[in-house]
């Protein structure tokens, strides 16, 4: 089963066999993040014991990367923690918290790689994209996302995110 589910619900590469324990936690803790429906019960209590411990690894593993001055790893290893305390990759749309009360076909169509391109050739990141909806119409959102009718709900979620502006002189 642990093939299994490493092949449907792992996005990343797993280094380690999956006989191996450091592969089978890898396997489990992206199905953990990914929301897959584990079935073994051995598997579901070793899931839940990695997904209890893991957040709090991961943020004492980015804590001890930035007090060491390793930015690029402190970088990762926030990625991760956030991923494990919302459940959703960092790669995917933080429009992935309303998840209950979007369509899924909006985090389709915002994941999608040909709506990845920003005006001008540039590549968006995910944040960057949810937030360049502001700028459009309802009706375009609608069609983005291909939920015609709901165009003003998405709007009304991506203003949910939170947006700083800072600038220095």
């Amino acid at each position: 089963e642990v093939d299994k589910i490493k092949k449907e619900s792992c996005p990343l590469e797993t280094l380690a066999p999956v006989e191996e324990f450091s592969g089978k936690c890898s396997v489990l803790l992206q199905a953990y993040i990914s929301k897959a429906r584990v079935t073994s019960f051995t598997l579901i209590s070793d899931t839940n014991y990695i997904a209890s411990n893991a957040g709090r690894v991961a943020r004492a593993l980015f804590e001890m990367s930035l007090k060491g001055g390793n930015a690029p790893a402190a970088l990762k290893f926030l990625r991760l923690a956030k991923s494990i305390d919302n459940r959703f990759w960092w790669f995917q749309t933080p429009l992935r918290a309303f998840e209950n009360e979007l369509k899924k076909n909006v985090f389709v169509a915002l994941e999608d790689h040909r709506t990845a391109k920003g005006r001008g050739g540039g590549q968006y990141t995910t944040f960057e994209r949810a937030l360049s909806l502001l700028e459009m119409d309802p009706d375009e959102v609608g069609q983005l996302c291909h939920c015609f009718r709901d165009g003003k709900l998405i709007k009304k979620h991506v203003r949910y995110l939170p947006k700083v502006d800072v600038s220095v002189s």
